[in-house]
């Protein structure tokens, strides 16, 4: 009996609510809703480089198109050479990598807004692996040369190997190009005419001394000269996959990114 009676009185206090008290729940409530709207909209559009969001975006037909510039029109940006590259990544924490990491391909993504993170990779490295690119890849078609520094201490020595390999991916129609680059050739890397960004840094700490590994995309379409009789068109990738796996040579242990 004393559960029924307040019951009933539950359900008068409930029937005696004045009407601006609905008015003002159902407008917050909608005032709750349209800020969290608002916020998720900022998020998904402002990190592409989140796979789900970037499926998002695809489906709202709102994805900025992938980078294609000609020579003339690729945007300024900072040349390094391995010694230079070395010395600004080397020491960067697991924290700092990540945030760097998700700041480029962003900044990919989104067609180089934030010139300041354009960071062309300038030098000379000896080819140790080469791969065709697969729709698992940021593009395809095309292929992926992987490179070990070289480094000349003095015009008196020979060149020898400097803790930094870069993994060149190579937008392109032409499915003959991969076998243009073989394991021991020599591959030049400069500004002009490659424009060969950097997308992606991670370093190797399994030996004595870390390793830079990063990954580069060219953003200057055009020809491509390999040796003296071939060329292929590295082209502007027709599509894009963020949730891509790096590095694109995978090795049995993962390197800190």
């Amino acid at each position: 009996m004393r559960k029924l009676l307040m019951a009933q009185e539950k359900e008068k206090t409930w029937k005696r609510k004045p009407h601006f008290y609905w008015w003002t729940l159902a407008n917050t409530l909608a005032a709750c809703l349209a800020v969290l709207s608002w916020v998720l909209c900022l998020h998904v559009f402002g990190h592409p480089e989140i796979p789900k969001n970037y499926e998002i975006l695809e489906k709202l037909g709102r994805t900025d198109p992938p980078v294609g510039f000609s020579l003339q029109e690729a945007p300024p940006g900072d040349a390094a050479d391995p010694r230079a590259l070395y010395r600004r990544y080397a020491e960067l924490d697991p924290s700092a990598l990540a945030s760097l990491n998700s700041a480029l391909l962003r900044n990919y993504l989104k067609s180089l807004g934030e010139p300041g993170l354009i960071q062309y990779v300038e030098g000379d490295f000896i080819i140790t692996d080469v791969r065709k690119l697969t729709e698992n890849d940021l593009f395809h078609p095309g292929f992926a040369v992987r490179g070990q520094a070289m480094i000349q201490p003095d015009e008196f020595s020979e060149a020898a190997p400097w803790p930094v390999t870069i993994d060149y991916l190579f937008p392109t129609q032409n499915q003959a190009a991969e076998t243009w680059f073989q394991p021991g050739d020599q591959l030049a890397v400069s500004k002009v005419p490659n424009c060969a960004m950097v997308l992606r840094v991670a370093r190797d700490e399994r030996g004595d001394t870390p390793v830079v590994q990063m990954t580069v995309v060219p953003i200057a379409m055009g020809e491509y000269q390999v040796g003296k009789d071939n060329v292929f068109t590295v082209s502007t990738p027709e599509k894009l996959n963020p949730a891509a796996e790096f590095p694109v040579f995978p090795d049995s242990d993962s390197p800190v990114e």
